[in-house]
């Protein structure tokens, strides 16, 4: 057995050990605790993190997807032609950068210093509102310092107690105010963000060059409608000339029928009409509507209208050729036709294509001077209807051949020609989808050749 002393030994030195070792265990349990705390810190911040860098693409999702709307909306409005296609596509982009009560655009008038609607959108008291504060010079600031500004609504401040703005967007092209954008809003001043400027500025620009675009484009309608105006007053007088110059040759065809009606009412005047006398006299006087008719319809004013009709194109061409034919009887010019019988309609004008028909005869018949032949020829050929005007006339010089078709060019003598008919001859046939063409050689003569496309049917199973 151990001795007393022994045992109160091992007391003391196990006592000594837990001395030492306890605050270091102590210690360590502490130290564990500050690294858990650590630990637990430091995954609270990369969560934290985390969520923020969701929370950030999801944001910047959300913007991409707005921008993308913007830009797609926004060259919507650039490129819109027709003003409440502007107006309303710009609305609905405004409104998804502040709330709108009523919105429009009002262009500015330099020469009335008025702001003017472009659309009907605004009402009333907006319009008046716009022009109060072009009177008071903050349109004329916002033109000049290229600024977005936001009025508060004081009319209804004073009935409502409640806050609404109107905001002012400059409509700027190349540097040049023309026009605003005027919002009615009920957002607050304070709540506008730097942003919510930006953005509408941006549209409002988008708006000026839509707005540019209708303008243009109106201004080429109306330029467009004046020329065809003026052409068409050019057929017009071009036409009379042809009429003129066939004055006698016209008076002789509707004095035919005249002379035959008066012989034979003279005739059952002095009883001596016999049973055929009735039906002749019906004739005669159908005969001489029908070349009155024709001659009121050719001699009416040109208009583009629609190429819809069914031309009988060997009518239209013999009715011109009795027209001139006198004319050309009296300068020794024979006329032989060659049409074919069976010949299909075309869709088109037949006033405008007697007119081609009496410009090509008036040429001929004034390539021969000296008498000649005329051969009016047509066929089906190459699935085109083809039409062959052929004079052995003097002839077309090779240097003017390029310049035949062009406007004023003429190789008449002064005061005989306007130079505008085989320029005419050459808009209406293209205008019927067709080409004429001119071969010639000089002392010989010369044959131009009409090409007009068929009526293309489908057949029935």
């Amino acid at each position: 057995m151990k001795s007393i002393e022994e045992n109160h030994a091992a007391k003391q030195s196990r006592e000594e050990i837990l001395e030492s070792v306890v605050p270091q265990f102590e210690k360590f349990i502490e130290s564990r605790e500050s690294y858990i705390q650590a630990l637990e810190k430091t995954l609270k911040a990369v969560v934290g993190e985390h969520q923020h860098i969701v929370n950030q693409q999801g944001d910047i999702k959300t913007s991409i997807d707005e921008l993308v709307a913007m830009q797609r909306l926004s060259n919507i409005i650039g490129t819109a032609q027709e003003p409440n296609s502007i107006i309303k596509t710009l609305i609905e982009l405004t409104e998804q950068v502040i709330p709108v009560i009523e919105a429009s655009i009002f262009l500015f008038d330099s020469t009335t210093r008025r702001l003017v609607p472009l659309t009907a959108h605004g009402s009333a008291e907006l319009e008046r509102e716009a022009q109060q504060h072009l009177e008071a010079g903050i349109v004329d600031w916002i033109f000049s310092e290229k600024k977005t500004v936001i009025i508060p609504d004081l009319s209804h401040l004073m009935k409502n107690g409640a806050t609404k703005n109107y905001v002012m967007v400059p409509l700027m092209l190349r540097g040049q105010g023309i026009g605003v954008y005027m919002i009615h809003t009920e957002k607050k001043q304070e709540e506008f963000s730097h942003q919510d400027i930006q953005l509408l500025t941006v549209l409002a620009n988008q708006a000026a060059v839509g707005v540019e675009n209708w303008r243009t484009q109106m201004q080429l309608v109306k330029a467009n409608n004046e020329l065809k105006s003026y052409q068409s007053q050019m057929l017009q007088v071009a036409k009379l000339v042809a009429l003129g110059e066939l004055a006698a040759s016209i008076v002789h065809e509707i004095k035919n029928p005249i002379q035959i009606l008066s012989m034979q009412i003279e005739i059952i005047m002095m009883g001596k009409g016999g049973e055929d006398a009735l039906p002749m006299l019906q004739k005669q006087i159908q005969r001489l509507a029908e070349i009155t008719r024709r001659l009121m319809n050719f001699s009416r004013g040109f208009s583009e209208e629609s190429l819809q009709d069914i031309v009988d194109v060997n009518r239209e061409l013999k009715f011109i050729g009795d027209i001139i034919e006198h004319d050309l009887q009296t300068k020794r010019i024979t006329v032989e036709y060659a049409l074919s019988e069976k010949l299909p309609g075309i869709q088109g004008s037949a006033q405008q294509l007697q007119q081609v028909f009496l410009n090509l005869l008036i040429n001929a018949r004034d390539a021969m001077p000296e008498g000649g032949a005329l051969r009016l020829a047509t066929e089906v050929k190459d699935f085109q209807l083809q039409i062959h005007i052929s004079d052995t006339g003097v002839g077309i010089a090779e240097e003017n051949m390029t310049q035949l078709f062009a406007p004023f060019f003429t190789t008449k003598e002064e005061g005989k020609g306007t130079g505008l008919g085989l320029s005419i001859c050459k808009k209406i046939i293209t205008n019927h989808r067709g080409e004429i063409k001119v071969t010639s050689e000089l002392g010989k003569g010369t044959t131009f050749t009409i090409y007009l496309p068929l009526q293309r049917t489908m057949k029935k199973a």
